[in-house]
């Protein structure tokens, strides 16, 4: 047993330091990112902060209609008061007072009152607005990335396959069984390919400084889309269900109706300039001149204000308003006929991406079949480099295509969900569960290579990864030994030119 104790304590101290120095347990997966975007996202603060200001709007209405109270004090000095008792002729003035002020009746503060309602309450909504599509720009920002590192990995593997081909197209024309259009061909093909993944590096640094801008952070990883992601019909399966949903729960449209609201409340509050206001007034004056005699007033009065003209002011105001009201009306409906176009698209949408992907998954397959036969037909004469190449492209473009149909597919749930109202952070936690395997966000071809490689027609060596093309090989008819020329039958009839290996007579098809 005391043997035993050093290999158990070492044991602990290991298990301990991976604790402390390992990294972490949780995975950088969409759940953790939206966690991360709610401290640290400034429109959603900003949004927070906006609601807490509006809220003192009703504090602020109310308050129109509590008293007034205040206190006022002079001190002045009298010269040569006249008719004063005997004495000194000037004095101190002392004067203290206090004002009450109570409206009884002023239209404009209780039309405030019901502006402030409004004012409030499309605050809260736009609030919660921002929270939803928080979960919205998080998700489409997760996904952006997902989607630019798949570009990436189709590009730097169709641009690998390439260099492949070329490299095959030359070793085949240095011995005579290929043109130097075959290269050219291919060359072609490389150099299209290489562009295209530079681009798709560009792209993916631009989905990357998206994400980085909610979160104020990089990511090394994140899990990528699962292949077993679930493909189910949007439910209720009725896009006109969908629709009454958007227009009674669609927060965006709920805050442009508050709004509304605010432009009418704003229509009688100008009009409430032409009406007249009542207020109680009291107050209490005392005054010390030090010469004569210490004088006091009270006062308890009710005040009318009628307004009889202001110069139009009032008037052109309320044309004005009435002008804003109608504007927002016609924004409300804009908005409401935009909302019903959003969700019919991303019904439509999922529904189409599903069908997408099960038709290109059975794509993936055909084109590889189609390379394969392509790259055996190539061996034997049968077809030409051209076809190989279109093949070989036709393979990338399926899979691209694929991988864009399931976050299609994503997208368009996502975005039923968040113009129907319905969008919440439940949702995040359901696309946490789509997720599988971390993967590096750096774009490293080693990192990501989804497809898998077609064989190597004769068995050339692969290219993959060299960043530039292999060197042209010289044309064989270069030199005095020049190869001489005999016609191939290329996979459409036609009739190419071939080379023959120096010092060998063109083959005519006879003996």
């Amino acid at each position: 047993m005391p043997s035993l104790m050093p290999k158990l304590s070492c044991l602990v101290l290991a298990g301990l330091a991976a604790v402390v120095c390992g990294p972490p347990a949780w995975a950088e997966d969409l759940l953790y990112v939206y966690r991360q975007a709610q401290d640290s996202d400034p429109v959603l603060k900003a949004a927070t902060a906006n609601r807490d200001a509006a809220r003192e709007a009703k504090p602020q209405a109310r308050a129109l209609l509590l008293p007034n109270l205040g206190i006022s004090a002079e001190q002045g000095y009298n010269f040569g008061i006249e008719g004063a008792a005997p004495g000194p002729s000037s004095a101190d003035d002392h004067t203290y007072g206090i004002r009450l002020v109570q409206p009884l009746y002023n239209r404009g503060h209780q039309v405030r009152q019901r502006l402030a309602e409004a004012v409030v309450g499309q605050a809260d909504v736009n609030l919660g607005n921002a929270r939803n599509e928080l979960v919205l720009r998080v998700s489409q920002a997760y996904f952006g990335v997902l989607a630019a590192l798949d570009n990436l990995s189709y590009a730097t593997a169709e641009k690998n396959a390439f260099a492949r081909q070329l490299e095959q197209a030359n070793r085949r024309f240095e011995v005579g069984l290929a043109t130097i259009t075959d290269v050219y061909d291919a060359q072609a093909r490389f150099d299209a390919a290489v562009s295209q993944e530079i681009e798709a590096t560009n792209q993916l640094a631009n989905a990357r400084e998206v994400l980085r801008q909610l979160t104020g952070r990089d990511y090394a990883q994140l899990n990528s889309l699962s292949e077993r992601m679930p493909l189910v019909l949007p439910e209720p399966h009725d896009p006109e269900e969908w629709v009454r949903m958007a227009l009674e729960n669609n927060l965006s449209l709920r805050g442009t109706a508050f709004g509304v609201d605010q432009a009418r409340e704003n229509v009688k509050l100008q009009q409430a300039g032409h009406y007249p206001t009542l207020d109680l007034q009291a107050g209490r004056v005392d005054t010390d001149n030090g010469a004569n005699s210490n004088l006091a007033s009270s006062q308890l009065n009710l005040q009318l204000t009628i307004p009889l003209y202001s110069g139009g002011a009032v008037s052109s105001r309320s044309r004005e308003a009435a002008y804003n009201y109608e504007a927002s009306r016609q924004s409300l409906e804009n908005q409401q006929r935009e909302t019903i176009r959003i969700v019919r698209n991303a019904y439509r949408g999922q529904e189409t991406a599903i069908s997408q992907i099960k038709a290109l998954d059975q794509t993936r397959v055909s084109t590889r079949s189609a390379l394969e036969a392509n790259q055996a037909g190539y061996e034997v004469g049968t077809r030409t480099i051209v076809d190989v190449l279109d093949a070989e492209r036709n393979v990338y473009l399926a899979e691209r295509n694929f991988a864009a149909a399931r976050y299609s597919y994503v997208t368009n749930y996502l975005t039923l969900r968040q113009a129907a109202g319905q969008l919440s952070e439940a949702d995040i936690a359901e696309l946490n569960r789509w997720l599988g395997p971390p993967r590096s966000t750096s774009g490293e071809p080693a990192a990501a290579a989804p497809v898998p490689q077609p064989a190597k027609p004769g068995g050339a060596k692969s290219a993959a990864g060299n960043a530039r093309a292999p060197v042209l090989a010289k044309p064989a008819d270069s030199g005095p030994t020049a190869a001489k020329k005999r016609p191939r039958k290329t996979a459409d009839g036609s009739r190419s030119e071939q080379s023959a290996p120096a010092g060998k007579p063109p083959s005519n098809g006879s003996k």
